[in-house]
Protein backbone atom coordinates (compact mmCIF):
# COMPACT_ATOMS: atom_id res chain seq x y z
CA UNK A 1 0.00 0.00 0.00
CA UNK A 2 1.27 3.45 -0.90
CA UNK A 3 2.11 5.93 1.81
CA UNK A 4 -0.21 8.90 1.49
CA UNK A 5 -0.96 12.03 3.47
CA UNK A 6 -4.00 14.23 2.86
CA UNK A 7 -3.93 17.93 3.69
CA UNK A 8 -7.18 19.89 3.96
CA UNK A 9 -7.57 23.54 4.84
CA UNK A 10 -10.05 26.37 5.00
CA UNK A 11 -7.87 29.09 3.46
CA UNK A 12 -9.45 30.66 0.40
CA UNK A 13 -6.69 30.24 -2.21
CA UNK A 14 -6.81 29.63 -5.94
CA UNK A 15 -5.27 26.46 -7.30
CA UNK A 16 -2.49 28.02 -9.39
CA UNK A 17 -1.28 29.85 -6.27
CA UNK A 18 -1.45 26.74 -4.05
CA UNK A 19 0.26 24.53 -6.61
CA UNK A 20 3.00 27.13 -7.16
CA UNK A 21 3.45 27.42 -3.38
CA UNK A 22 3.83 23.62 -3.07
CA UNK A 23 6.27 23.46 -6.00
CA UNK A 24 8.39 26.26 -4.55
CA UNK A 25 8.37 24.87 -0.99
CA UNK A 26 9.37 21.37 -2.13
CA UNK A 27 11.63 22.30 -5.04
CA UNK A 28 9.47 20.02 -7.15
CA UNK A 29 8.61 20.24 -10.82
CA UNK A 30 5.06 21.33 -11.62
CA UNK A 31 3.52 19.62 -14.66
CA UNK A 32 0.84 21.20 -16.89
CA UNK A 33 -1.98 19.45 -14.99
CA UNK A 34 -0.75 21.07 -11.75
CA UNK A 35 0.75 17.92 -10.22
CA UNK A 36 4.08 18.54 -8.49
CA UNK A 37 6.69 15.80 -8.92
CA UNK A 38 9.96 15.16 -7.12
CA UNK A 39 12.07 12.10 -6.56
CA UNK A 40 9.99 9.61 -4.56
CA UNK A 41 6.79 11.68 -4.22
CA UNK A 42 4.13 13.55 -6.12
CA UNK A 43 1.58 16.06 -4.87
CA UNK A 44 -1.86 16.96 -6.19
CA UNK A 45 -4.05 19.84 -5.04
CA UNK A 46 -7.54 21.06 -5.84
CA UNK A 47 -10.11 23.52 -4.60
CA UNK A 48 -13.22 22.20 -2.94
CA UNK A 49 -16.67 23.66 -3.49
CA UNK A 50 -19.37 23.65 -0.82
CA UNK A 51 -21.06 20.75 -2.64
CA UNK A 52 -17.81 18.77 -2.77
CA UNK A 53 -16.58 19.55 0.76
CA UNK A 54 -15.71 16.63 3.03
CA UNK A 55 -18.18 16.91 5.94
CA UNK A 56 -15.64 15.17 8.21
CA UNK A 57 -13.53 18.36 8.23
CA UNK A 58 -16.21 19.97 10.42
CA UNK A 59 -15.03 17.56 13.13
CA UNK A 60 -11.74 19.49 13.04
CA UNK A 61 -13.54 22.83 13.29
CA UNK A 62 -13.46 24.15 9.73
CA UNK A 63 -15.10 24.04 6.31
CA UNK A 64 -12.80 22.52 3.71
CA UNK A 65 -11.77 24.93 0.88
CA UNK A 66 -8.84 22.97 -0.58
CA UNK A 67 -7.31 19.54 -0.39
CA UNK A 68 -3.90 18.23 -1.36
CA UNK A 69 -2.47 14.73 -1.40
CA UNK A 70 1.18 13.82 -0.86
CA UNK A 71 1.73 10.36 -2.34
CA UNK A 72 5.03 8.63 -1.65
CA UNK A 73 6.59 6.07 -4.01
CA UNK A 74 6.81 2.53 -2.69
CA UNK A 75 10.12 2.12 -4.50
CA UNK A 76 11.89 5.09 -2.87
CA UNK A 77 14.66 4.34 -0.39
CA UNK A 78 14.27 5.27 3.28
CA UNK A 79 16.47 8.38 3.02
CA UNK A 80 14.37 9.77 0.15
CA UNK A 81 11.13 9.03 1.98
CA UNK A 82 12.40 10.68 5.18
CA UNK A 83 13.50 13.73 3.19
CA UNK A 84 10.09 13.97 1.50
CA UNK A 85 8.24 13.64 4.80
CA UNK A 86 10.32 16.56 6.10
CA UNK A 87 9.49 18.56 2.94
CA UNK A 88 5.79 17.84 3.47
CA UNK A 89 5.98 19.11 7.06
CA UNK A 90 7.85 22.19 5.77
CA UNK A 91 5.05 22.90 3.26
CA UNK A 92 2.40 22.91 6.00
CA UNK A 93 4.51 24.90 8.47
CA UNK A 94 5.36 27.56 5.90
CA UNK A 95 1.76 27.75 4.70
CA UNK A 96 0.38 28.00 8.23
CA UNK A 97 2.85 30.74 9.13
CA UNK A 98 2.26 32.80 5.99
CA UNK A 99 -1.52 32.45 5.59
CA UNK A 100 -4.46 32.65 7.92
CA UNK A 101 -6.68 29.65 8.33
CA UNK A 102 -6.94 26.19 9.75
CA UNK A 103 -5.84 22.87 8.38
CA UNK A 104 -5.20 19.23 9.11
CA UNK A 105 -2.80 16.61 7.77
CA UNK A 106 -4.18 13.09 7.79
CA UNK A 107 -2.22 9.90 7.28
CA UNK A 108 -4.06 7.77 4.71
CA UNK A 109 -7.16 9.92 5.14
CA UNK A 110 -7.94 9.05 8.75
CA UNK A 111 -5.22 9.65 11.39
CA UNK A 112 -4.60 13.30 12.26
CA UNK A 113 -0.84 13.87 12.48
CA UNK A 114 -0.47 17.66 12.17
CA UNK A 115 -2.96 20.45 12.77
CA UNK A 116 -2.72 24.23 12.53
CA UNK A 117 -4.97 27.15 13.30
CA UNK A 118 -5.56 29.81 15.91
CA UNK A 119 -3.44 27.94 18.49
CA UNK A 120 -0.46 27.53 16.17
CA UNK A 121 1.03 24.42 14.63
CA UNK A 122 0.60 21.17 16.53
CA UNK A 123 2.35 17.90 15.70
CA UNK A 124 0.95 14.61 16.92
CA UNK A 125 3.78 13.77 19.33
CA UNK A 126 2.96 10.07 19.13
CA UNK A 127 3.25 9.81 15.34
CA UNK A 128 6.28 7.65 14.56
CA UNK A 129 6.99 9.34 11.21
CA UNK A 130 7.69 12.52 13.19
CA UNK A 131 9.60 11.07 16.11
CA UNK A 132 11.79 8.63 14.14
CA UNK A 133 12.62 10.98 11.26
CA UNK A 134 15.88 12.80 12.02
CA UNK A 135 14.82 15.73 9.80
CA UNK A 136 11.43 16.18 11.48
CA UNK A 137 12.11 15.27 15.12
CA UNK A 138 13.88 18.60 15.85
CA UNK A 139 10.67 20.42 14.85
CA UNK A 140 8.90 18.77 17.77
CA UNK A 141 10.82 21.07 20.12
CA UNK A 142 9.97 24.19 18.09
CA UNK A 143 6.22 23.59 17.84
CA UNK A 144 3.51 22.26 20.07
CA UNK A 145 3.34 18.51 20.36
CA UNK A 146 0.57 16.44 21.86
CA UNK A 147 -1.65 13.48 21.14
CA UNK A 148 -4.09 14.96 18.62
CA UNK A 149 -7.80 14.12 18.83
CA UNK A 150 -8.74 11.41 16.35
CA UNK A 151 -12.41 11.91 15.44
CA UNK A 152 -12.09 9.81 12.27
CA UNK A 153 -10.77 6.65 13.97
Amino acid sequence: MALEYDWSGDTDIDMPALRAFIATATGGSQHPDGTVFLDGMYITARTVSDDDSNPAMKLFGFDERFTSTFRFANTADDATTDHNIALMAHVLITFAQSRKGRGILLHNGEKAVLQYGEHGIVFDSEWEDWTSNGKVAPLLTSFLGCALPQPLL
